[in-house]
């Protein structure tokens, strides 16, 4: 069975604000994407496309938008060396810029083919920095939160 992107499908991924931020979040969202699912549905696989990773954010004025996403995609996720993203139920592996750890994932049958799940994922474990600015005040909490709902079919 195949997982792609379609109406109501989305992951997304949450990362808080610290310091004089804190109680903002960046939201992004990995509109293009690709899978494969079993019958059974703990046995899948996913592909994220890093480089179209768009952050969501109404918060921020479009100009500090745009330094977001270049950040994230350039610097962040260095799409252009690691273009994918990927996870793989079988042994619960994310892979991001070439380094692999376990990671968690919950996620439940909310409608006949449909599954909705998170995951907490330490972004220091694959060897990225959490964002900072103006000397320390403002900063990024190093768990991220992955929100998902796809549908398999």
């Amino acid at each position: 069975m195949i997982i792609a992107p379609g109406p109501g499908n989305f992951v997304r991924l949450e990362v808080a604000k610290t310091g004089l931020m804190k109680g903002k979040v960046h939201v992004f969202e990995f509109p293009a994407y690709k899978g494969e699912a079993t019958r059974n549905p703990d046995r899948y696989s996913i592909a994220l496309d890093a480089a179209m990773i768009l952050c969501k954010d109404t918060w921020l004025k479009p100009d500090d938008l745009t330094k977001v996403m270049t950040y994230a995609v350039k610097d962040m996720l260095d799409a252009k060396r690691f273009p994918q993203i990927l996870y793989r139920s079988t042994d619960g592996m994310l892979t991001i810029r070439n380094q692999s750890r376990p990671v968690a994932v919950t996620y439940k049958e909310s409608s006949p083919g449909v599954f909705e799940g998170s995951s907490m994922v330490d972004m220091r474990l694959f060897g990225l920095k959490p964002p900072s600015a103006a000397f320390g005040a403002v900063g990024t909490d190093p768990w991220m939160k992955l929100n998902f709902r796809l549908q398999v079919g």
